[in-house]
């Protein structure tokens, strides 16, 4: 059914009035109290942001954001909840949402009547997705928007029906996780939002519900999150946030002082030791990163707008976290899909943080190089008006386990707006393909030995524990003729076995790759050199050991020495795109040796990948690489081996770990 236009919504549809019949049989006996909520608000949310609550002028500071984002783009999920948002709707348009649950997707997934904990057993985050209430806000926004009171009906509804089937305390409970952790968070955050935005129409009744359902909420976030253990993790983060929330917006709530100030200082805890001190988390979570920026930008907004005093160093960390942001993201505005991981969309959160910052008067960075030491990961930009600009993220994987992904020395390429070598990213928590596939070391862009695979993330666990590897960026150089990075996985890595295995990732004059992998043992091994490709056309040349990658721009991949590559292999890997699991391309490059070099250029080609030669000469200190263009453009390239003090070839010699002449 065609979405609405917010004029058109004055009158009940078919599908509307199918959706409430629905809901209302499944509520049956649903009394709301009518006790009056003692709430006095001085204006109309349509043209204020004051209340009154008692003696208290709250301000709920968010208003200002409605008309330029959908709340899914301004509140950004939690990785588990997104990925369940794009397998059901593949959207985060309000309008796109409200309809979709308007013609019955809820029952379509959840059962008819709605089944809150029937999926529990079998699919967890499908089940707390639905009881998040991450769609409910979508219903609150549009009524905001368009006065058009259909949408405040659906959504107190809703807010009705789940109350009255999952009561917190009852003997015959239908739902294990409903009221735990970051179900509870949530929740206390969408109910916040509904109640503000739609405060204007919202009966005595209907506030008074929702408040106290909120009360009860309270409770379980003050004795949960309130009395755990400090942590690392972002659902404590999260979980404090929602305190903030509830202490401040409504302080008439019996714990509201305790919800604020516990709330404030887990935060202040999480400031000071969730995050390096170049800005990356210490859970090496990609995609997790907007949401997590998104817990502090909203509690400096809160605590500021309410003259609360603010966490400490919360200022320095929301700067940080931009820089990170604009450091990181991909070229189509994403951040890259690594570890546990969707692509999410950068600007929404960083438009909002820099206008907190007020990024004028202070020195923010802009997309370029950037290696951040402390999270052990490198991006490479490059920019030239003869040639379109690369993208490369080098990530060694020096965490291992839980949310992080087994792809040790990995990397991702782009060319230009269109990617190259992709990581597979992730999929939905309860796909088994997340085990199976995802969190394996053959979804990277790595090296497998000998077959082996990192042990504890290919086994049947959905979560690993956590483990830090000595996998590491040893290096990181920018020159006028190149940049490198140089990544280490040592021979006490299992998966290794036994091999000392160092990646050298140089982009040379802007012009192409190089992708020089230096394997150094004594015994004989099987190297299986992995990239992942763009679901797009290639062509394979099994003589040279040759890829052309047809993307809009040609990228060829071309070994230095196709002779110690017994084969090059073409294999198809799950990749996440857009929520959904798609089998794209995987070429293996197959290499039996001792101590062996294997080099690997990617250069931008017309139609053919012999428009490029590559070869490469090795020598005791070292190796020779030399590049050529059908147009006879020459480079010269010497890399220094581990070992040797200084590397010469012919009139060329350096100490340097490379050198281009």
């Amino acid at each position: 059914m065609l979405i609405r236009h917010l004029n058109q919504q004055n009158s009940m549809g078919s599908d509307r009035r199918i959706f409430l019949k629905k809901l209302v049989a499944g509520s049956a006996g649903i009394l709301v109290t009518t006790t009056a909520f003692s709430e006095i608000f001085l204006n109309s949310p349509l043209r204020s942001n004051k209340y009154s609550i008692g003696n208290n002028k709250i301000i709920f500071p968010f208003f200002k954001y409605l008309k330029a984002y959908n709340l899914g783009n301004y509140l950004p999920k939690d990785q588990g909840g997104k990925f369940i948002q794009m397998e059901l709707f593949n959207s985060e348009d309000d309008h796109i949402i409200v309809e979709s649950i308007r013609n019955g997707l809820l029952q379509k997934i959840y059962g008819d009547p709605i089944g809150w904990g029937e999926l529990e057993k079998t699919e967890l985050e499908k089940s707390v997705w639905l009881n998040r209430f991450y769609y409910l806000p979508s219903f609150a926004r549009l009524y905001y928007l368009s006065g058009d009171k259909s949408y405040l009906n659906d959504m107190m509804t809703l807010i009705r029906l789940w109350i009255h089937d999952n009561p917190r305390v009852t003997d015959s409970p239908i739902s294990k996780y409903n009221w735990y952790d970051m179900q509870v968070a949530w929740r206390s955050i969408h109910l916040s939002w509904c109640f503000f935005l739609c405060s204007h129409g919202l009966t005595e009744d209907d506030k008074t519900l929702i408040f106290e359902s909120l009360k009860e909420h309270s409770e379980v976030l003050v004795n949960g999150f309130g009395r755990q253990k400090l942590n690392e993790f972002n659902h404590q983060a999260h979980g404090a946030l929602s305190m903030v929330y509830l202490g401040i917006l409504f302080p008439t709530l019996p714990k509201a002082e305790e919800l604020r100030d516990d709330g404030l200082r887990i935060l202040e805890h999480h400031i000071n030791n969730s995050f390096y001190k170049d800005g990356g988390n210490v859970e090496q979570m990609f995609g997790y990163y907007p949401f997590e920026t998104s817990i502090f930008r909203d509690t400096y907004l809160l605590c500021r707008e309410n003259e609360i005093k603010l966490p400490k160093n919360i200022k320095p960390l929301l700067q940080k976290m931009a820089n990170y942001l604009l450091e990181v993201a991909q070229p189509d505005g994403t951040m890259p899909p690594i570890n546990d991981s969707y692509p999410m969309p950068v600007n929404p959160t960083l438009d909002t943080v820099h206008e907190i910052l007020d990024s004028s008067k202070l020195e923010m960075k802009v997309p370029g190089s950037h290696y951040l030491p402390d999270s052990h990961i490198g991006v490479m930009r490059t920019n030239s008006s003869e040639f379109k600009p690369w993208y490369l993220l080098a990530n060694p994987a020096m965490t291992i386990g839980a949310h992080a992904h087994a792809g040790r020395l990995g990397f991702n390429l782009w060319y230009g707006k269109q990617p190259v070598v992709i990581d597979s990213g992730c999929c939905n928590y309860d796909d088994p393909l997340l085990v199976k596939w995802y969190r394996t070391s053959q979804a990277h862009n790595t090296v497998i030995i000998d077959g082996k695979s990192d042990e504890a993330t290919s086994g049947d666990r959905q979560w690993a524990g956590k483990r830090q590897s000595d996998n590491r960026i040893t290096d990181w150089i920018e020159k006028p003729d190149y940049s490198l990075v140089r990544m280490i996985s040592p021979n006490t890595e299992k998966a290794n076995a036994s091999v000392n295995w160092i990646r050298n990732l140089a982009l040379i004059k802007n012009n192409y790759l190089l992708i020089y992998d230096y394997f150094d043992t004594t015994n004989k091994h099987d190297y299986e050199i992995l990239l992942h490709l763009p679901l797009e056309e290639f062509e394979v040349n099994n003589l040279e050991k040759t890829l052309l990658l047809k993307v809009d721009s040609p990228v060829a991949f071309i070994p230095a020495d196709p002779s110690i590559c017994n084969e090059l292999k073409m294999g198809k890997g799950f990749v996440n795109i857009n929520g959904k699991n798609k089998l794209t391309p995987v070429a293996s490059y197959h290499i039996t040796g001792k101590e062996t070099h294997s080099v690997l250029m990617a250069a931008p080609v017309g139609n053919s990948a012999s428009e490029m030669k590559i070869s490469q000469e090795i020598f005791t200190d070292g190796i020779v690489v030399v590049a050529e263009h059908l147009s006879g453009k020459k480079d010269t390239i010497l890399f220094r081996k581990p070992g040797s003090e200084s590397f010469r070839y012919h009139n060329y010699k350096t100490t340097d770990w490379m050198a281009v002449y």
